[in-house]
This record gives C-alpha cells, sequence and structure tokens, in this order.
C-alpha cells in the first residue's frame, strides 16, 4: 500500500501542477495574446470544467474494471496534451489543449480517494488521505515556483514539457502496479441505472446532500477567486513573475504544514471544528488581502489561507468518500464533478468581477462567500 500510495500522490501531484502553473503565468499569457486578464482566465476554466465534466463517467467506470487502471491510463494520456502545450502560438490553441488535459486526466484524483478510501477504515483515513494530498500540496508549490521561474527565465512553454516527461514515467509505473493485481470487477455501478440510483441515493439525504452543495459552493468561491492571486500580486505590487511564483508558493506550504500535523490536528479539532477552523482562517486571509501593505506581507497570508483551505478541504474529501461506501468511485466522482464544475463558474465570475471592480471587491466577496460555507458544511 505505501508504495501505491507514493504512485498517487505522484499523480496527484502532477494534476496540481496542471491546476496550479498558470497563475503565475496568467499576467504573462494575457499580455503576449493582448488579452484582459478575465479573458486570458478562460484557460483555467478550459481545464477545470471538463475535469469536472468526466468525473461522472470516471466514476463508475473505475468500479466496474479497477481504479487503478482507469488512473494510469488518465494520466498517460495527458501526458499528450500537456507535452502538446508546450509549442502553442494562440490563447485559442492553448484553450483547447487546456480543455483536453482537463478532460484526460479527469480519473485521477477522485479514483485515488475512492481507492484510498477501500483500502483504509474510516477511523483512519483522514490522516491517510492527508498523507496523500502531500504531493497535491507539493504540486501546489511546485507549481507557482515552476510557472514563476520558467515566466522569469524562460519560455513559458517548456514548463509543460517538462512535467509531460514526468507524468510519463508516473502513469507506467502506475499500469505496470495495476497489471500486478486482479482485475476485479465492481459488485456495484455496472449498468448505466445503478449510476443513476447512486446519484439519487446521495442526493436523497440531507447530510449527504449538504456534502454536495458545499463542493460547489467551494469551487465557485475559494477556488474561483484563487485563479487571480497571480495576478493580483503583478498588477497591485509590480512583481516579477519569479517571486510572483514563490508568493503563490506559500499557499501549497501552508497545506503542506496541515498534512505533516494532520494526526493531530484531527486529534485537537474532530470533524465540525476542522471545518469551522479552517473555513474561518480562509475568509479572514482573504479579507486581510484587501488590506496588506507591502507584497512580503502576502507571504504569511498566503500560507495561513493553505493551511485553512486543506484543514476544511480535506475534512470535506474524507466526508465525501462514504456517500456511498458500495460504489465509491462513483459517488467521490460526483463530488468532485461538482466542486470542479463550481470552479469554472467561479473563475468566470471573479474574472468578471475583477475586470469591473477591482481585485478588493473580489476578496470581500471571497471572504463573505467562505464565511457562509460554515453553516452548510456543518448542517
Amino acid at each position: 500500500m505505501k508504495s501505491t500510495l507514493f504512485l498517487l500522490s505522484a499523480a496527484g501531484f502532477i494534476v496540481a501542477v496542471m491546476l496550479t502553473v498558470t497563475g503565475p503565468l496568467l499576467p504573462l499569457i494575457a499580455d503576449e495574446f493582448d488579452k484582459s486578464i478575465g479573458t486570458a482566465g478562460i484557460i483555467v476554466t478550459a481545464f477545470v470544467i471538463p475535469y469536472g465534466a468526466l468525473q461522472i463517467v470516471f466514476g463508475p467506470i473505475g468500479d466496474r474494471i479497477g481504479k487503478l487502471r482507469i488512473i494510469a491510463l488518465s494520466l498517460g494520456t495527458s501526458t499528450v496534451f500537456i507535452v502538446a502545450t508546450g509549442f502553442v502560438e494562440s490563447l485559442e490553441s492553448l484553450t483547447v489543449l487546456r480543455f483536453m488535459t482537463g478532460m484526460t486526466m479527469a480519473a485521477t484524483v477522485p479514483l485515488s480517494m475512492a481507492y484510498i478510501a477501500d483500502e483504509v477504515p474510516y477511523a483512519n483515513r483522514q490522516p491517510v488521505i492527508g498523507r496523500y494530498i502531500k504531493g497535491i500540496t507539493l504540486g501546489q508549490i511546485a507549481g507557482g515556483c515552476c510557472g514563476g521561474i520558467w515566466a522569469e527565465f524562460f519560455d513559458w512553454r517548456q514548463v509543460f514539457v517538462l512535467f509531460g516527461v514526468l507524468s510519463a514515467g508516473v502513469a507506467v509505473t502506475l499500469w505496470f502496479i495495476a497489471g500486478q493485481r486482479p482485475a476485479a470487477g465492481a459488485k456495484h455501478a455496472h449498468r448505466l441505472a445503478e449510476v443513476f440510483a447512486t446519484y439519487l441515493k446521495v442526493f436523497r439525504t440531507r447530510r449527504t446532500r449538504d456534502v454536495i452543495i458545499t463542493s460547489t459552493l467551494e469551487g465557485v468561491i475559494i477556488y474561483g477567486v484563487l485563479a487571480y492571486l497571480g495576478a493580483f500580486l503583478r498588477h497591485e505590487y509590480d512583481l516579477s513573475y519569479l517571486i510572483i511564483g514563490f508568493v503563490l508558493a506559500a499557499w501549497g506550504v501552508g497545506g503542506w504544514i496541515y498534512s505533516m500535523a494532520v494526526f493531530h490536528i484531527v486529534r485537537l479539532l474532530g470533524e465540525r471544528g476542522m471545518i469551522v477552523v479552517g473555513t474561518m482562517t480562509l475568509a479572514v486571509c482573504y479579507l486581510l488581502l484587501t488590506v496588506v501593505p507591502a507584497w512580503w506581507m502576502c507571504v504569511p497570508v498566503f500560507l495561513c489561507a493553505g493551511w485553512g483551505f486543506y484543514t476544511f478541504h480535506n475534512t470535506m474529501q474524507t466526508l465525501a468518500t462514504e456517500l456511498s461506501p458500495e460504489a465509491r468511485g462513483t459517488a467521490v466522482s460526483l463530488w468532485v464533478f461538482m466542486l470542479f464544475v463550481g470552479q469554472g463558474i467561479g473563475v468566470t465570475l471573479f474574472g468578471v468581477t475583477i475586470d469591473a471592480s477591482g481585485y478588493n471587491t473580489a476578496f470581500i466577496a471571497a471572504s463573505v462567500g467562505v464565511a457562509a460555507l460554515t453553516p452548510i458544511s456543518r448542517a
């Protein structure tokens, strides 16, 4: 299990890089193609919409023919489009390739969580998922740093070629490991009617329905504004792309700190306490971004925000693994589907808000929205 967990975490690392690397690159891409920040934000939406939408396809398939096999196949196919992104010459072609990358990468994270949930009892699951997300948090750090470094010193396209090669290596290794295990078919969610029945079951009770609603709102509010933090640093403080990348990496560092201390945090706060502390920490951090007088003060703010985000988000992830224990791949994929559909909507809404009213308006709206998630997710 340890070697498999490491590879799944490595796959999560690559997904996180693909999600975050455009943050420090967004101002550069907007300038290169002569577009506004809000318009260039389409490359974020182009990734997250198909990434979320295809969850409802890959989840049932993973339940049926094997989660590890589908994760390896998904990651391997996405490698082609990641590498191709390194050769784009227009915003339109970049948008198309980001769309294809998101679509083919869709099976990785939700099926990884479902696989872990199949192998680990619920009482021990949150710390194990916490160890799994170390790869995701390191991916956020690497996405910010590498995006900033390449934007400052090299052609930003080269970073996609680099991580495309890494993606291929992880995919091949996962495929080999999956091939050493029997491909036992799932006992549930074989037929389309059973898939829909699983979805209906999730929405039938208030508690599971609230988990899905919270996921959607989290995508809109938290992920929606997150896409523009790099542009905020560029426009408000005129920082170099290198510094932007390192400042953004503080968010991932906060998540990494959480992942290292997750066992103690769970024991100290419990699930409900983690939701409250996580959302309120993040809400305060968004408000602080409207008043920080110097760019370097954004570093501790982003670090605390990252810690608060993962304290909340990992708790919701763990709850999502119990939405339907008999068909986890299907149910967790529905949760992630709603999360990333929300992100696609949020990126668009916050892009329009920033173009029309500026960053402070967006941060205040995000702060209020995150605080409002607390009573919903605790219901």
